[in-house]
């Protein structure tokens, strides 16, 4: 099954994917040599994730850290913040989204708290 994504997630998928080609390219590599450092057999997916289109999964996070020079630590950080704002939020007190302003996704999950028509709390 497919999940969609909100308009929020993609906004911050991009703005993970700039954060990530600006990293890469301080780090003196071309999308070619991160992909061969990472050893993929194609650029492609490199170039799908700092464009935003693909999410750069959890299992390769410290593969990327690493490719990119990075401590884990540092790398996972800027990849909560973007790729998953609440547990961020969580960690660090405040929500990615409100520092980017940026819209709240719709709860997916009915309270019975909630009354037709009101939003949910933040």
């Amino acid at each position: 099954m497919t999940v969609p994504t909100s308009s929020t997630t993609r906004v911050l998928r991009k703005r993970f994917g700039a954060w990530l080609k600006e990293t890469r390219e301080t780090a003196g590599l071309t999308q070619l040599d991160l992909a061969m450092k990472l050893d993929f057999a194609y650029p492609t997916m490199v170039s799908q994730i700092e464009r935003g289109i693909s999410a750069l999964p959890t299992h390769d996070l410290k593969v990327w850290a690493e490719a990119l020079g990075l401590s884990q630590k540092d790398f996972a950080n800027q990849w909560l913040y973007y790729m998953e704002p609440n547990v961020w939020a969580a960690l660090n007190g405040k929500n990615p989204l409100d520092i980017e302003r940026l819209p709240r996704s719709a709860p997916t999950i009915a309270r019975r708290s909630q009354k037709a028509g009101t939003k949910a709390p933040r």
